[in-house]
């Protein structure tokens, strides 16, 4: 209940501050009942409330542990559904959490740069989404958001096609096999705008 009455508060106040347009097909939008990480690029803070206010379901974000040392914070992220993630020691913890929100069929959401980027780069990319991916048997789902988030000013979120990589075998994969994996979900994500770009499929 507490993450819907923020989704809408959220909702509310992001699509006073810009033009919000969503571009999708089918039942992107939605969790059907499966293993589902939520991933996308990420050029701003608010990049997550974006994605979390168009996904029709509960996204459970994973988040940098600093944001956890303040007392406020924590409660809030907690309540929403947010836990921590320590980028430069051991993440088991996150591990963890990831794949048990998986296990219940649930969405995970993931920013597989790691941090505030201006573009595409594969040196920015972790093997740790791959290798999550491929141990949860989880489904794909890629997001990309353009937009400069000038005051007022548009933004355009891309859904794209849910996929998987249920086909390897993960006894035979590598730790950089599993970087292949996150850079190719990457260049999923960022190759989506061009793959709306003569449909009109969506609007929010």
């Amino acid at each position: 209940m507490f993450y819907k009455i923020v989704r809408a508060i959220v909702f509310v106040i992001l699509n006073i501050l810009f033009r919000i347009k969503v571009h999708y097909k089918d039942n992107t939008r939605i969790n059907e009942g499966e293993p589902l990480v939520l991933c996308a690029n990420h050029s701003s803070w608010f990049d997550p409330f974006v994605v979390a206010i168009t996904f029709k379901d509960e996204i459970s974000y994973i988040a940098k542990k600093e944001l956890f040392e303040n007392s406020f914070l924590k409660f809030l992220l907690t309540k929403i559904k947010v836990f921590p993630v320590d980028r430069e020691g051991n993440s088991l913890s996150a591990l963890k959490n990831s794949l048990r929100i998986l296990k219940d069929n649930n969405t995970l959401g993931i920013f597989p740069e790691g941090t505030r980027v201006k573009g595409f780069s594969e040196s920015s990319v972790k093997g740790g989404i791959g290798m999550l991916v491929i141990r949860s048997k989880a489904t794909v789902l890629p997001v990309y958001i353009d937009s400069k988030y000038r005051l007022f000013g548009r933004i355009d979120i891309y859904y794209g096609e849910k996929y998987d990589y249920n086909h390897l075998d993960k006894s035979t994969l590598d730790s950089k096999q599993y970087t292949d994996i996150s850079i190719d979900i990457m260049k999923r994500i960022y190759n989506l705008k061009s793959s709306f770009k003569d449909d009109n499929h969506g609007n929010h």
